[in-house]
């Protein structure tokens, strides 16, 4: 369980943030990061890949100081 979250964790929510940033600049096979400023689907898919990402992260985190906290306990 450690191994995945310092290691695993970290990479899947990289992987969940580029695939939502992928989808946001590219419409129709073609690149327009400017979809993102002009908002609609494009920021929709920046915004929560910058979420998912983020809680993903975070939440790996905080499981791994509440196991450490305890094992320190027994």
């Amino acid at each position: 369980m450690r191994t995945y979250l310092r290691i695993i964790n970290p990479i899947v929510a990289a992987i969940v943030f580029v695939l939502c940033l992928y989808a946001a600049v590219k419409d129709s096979g073609t690149f327009k990061p400017h979809a993102v400023i002009e908002g609609g689907f494009a920021t929709y898919f920046l915004a929560k890949g910058l979420f998912c990402s983020f809680a993903l992260f975070i939440l790996g985190r905080i499981l791994l100081v509440l196991m450490a906290m305890f094992d320190e306990k027994k």
